[in-house]
């Protein structure tokens, strides 16, 4: 596996667990009782906590992506066990 499949890997993951942390421990202006300025959606979060949430998707992909790296270097993933899994 070389360096841009990695990346490629790391990037996906990356966006994927950063979509799946961004509703968590979201808490409306509402709910939180804090000033909504005019104009401004009752609904949108007091504090998104992005910093957090970007380091949690930087940790999870980095575990993924090393995961499928020790998968593709021991050659237990190939493309031949890709075929009979997916039919192609």
């Amino acid at each position: 596996m070389n360096i841009v499949s990695a990346f490629v890997i790391f990037a996906v993951t990356w966006f994927l667990a950063l979509y799946c942390l961004l509703p968590m421990r979201i808490q409306s202006q509402e709910d939180a009782g804090t000033d909504i300025p005019q104009g401004a959606m009752r609904g949108a979060p007091a504090k998104a906590n992005l910093k957090i949430k970007a380091i949690g998707a930087t940790v999870i992909s980095a575990i993924i992506t090393g995961i499928v790296y020790y998968l593709i270097t021991n050659r237990i993933i190939t493309l031949g066990v890709l075929e009979g899994v997916f039919g192609a």
